[in-house]
């Protein structure tokens, strides 16, 4: 019962009778009901994960959604469908290990969406940044511990990847194959992207040729 309770986003803390749980259950928030996740959790020392009934996703903005929410660590995949800033999301989640998944492709911006997660590993799920349009420059600072990152779409906004060291070559070549051709848009305009000198280093000539080809600025 408690785990229920607790699943769904109640409290149990101070539950001990029959009548005390089903008061609990009747306070279970309805989060369905809700169509801004504006610092939903801001702030919360003690949250570990997101409750369970938030899986299914009726947010519009995720800002500064789980902001310091620092004994995060984990986050099972999120239906994020209608969302289109992040911003703040996760920021200073400083015990967040693992995303497994959040769908980004109405987002516009990602901005300081995992700034200062500095334990995290990995996000499973590719995030699409087809809909993207501010530069994605503080979105991954502080990641100082971040593998595995996928994107899928096509992104065309300046990105700054220095603010996560240790990204697996697969990972950046994700990224890479994600950039748009400058050469095939309609109006001429510049993109930069910056690897920072270990990622950069990781990268041979040819997989860095790979990105100006398509016309943008390596750094």
């Amino acid at each position: 019962m408690d785990e229920y309770i607790l699943d769904k986003g109640g409290s149990t803390e101070s539950a001990e009778s029959f009548l005390d749980y089903v008061n609990a259950i009747c306070s279970i928030p309805d989060f369905s009901q809700i169509r801004n996740g504006c610092e939903t959790f801001a702030g919360n020392t003690d949250l570990e994960y997101i409750p369970e009934i938030l899986a299914s996703g009726y947010f519009t903005s995720m800002y500064k959604f789980a902001k310091d929410c620092t004994a995060l660590k984990h986050v099972d995949r999120l239906y994020t469908d209608h969302v289109t800033t992040f911003v703040y999301a996760f920021y200073g989640c400083t015990q967040l290990r693992e995303i497994d998944g959040l769908i980004t492709s109405a987002a516009t911006t990602l901005g300081e969406a995992f700034h200062n997660c500095s334990s995290l590993v990995a996000i499973h799920e590719p995030l699409n940044v087809s809909s993207v349009t501010s530069q994605m420059d503080t979105t991954f600072t502080g990641c100082a511990n971040l593998e595995y990152l996928r994107f899928s779409g096509t992104l065309n906004a300046d990105i700054w990847l220095s603010g996560a060291p240790k990204l697996s070559v697969d990972s950046l070549l994700s990224v890479i194959n994600s950039l748009v051709d400058l050469n095939q848009v309609a109006v001429p305009t510049t993109r930069k992207i910056t690897f920072g000198a270990r990622n950069k280093a990781k990268l041979s000539v040819s997989q860095l040729a790979l990105v100006t080809d398509k016309g943008w600025t390596v750094v």
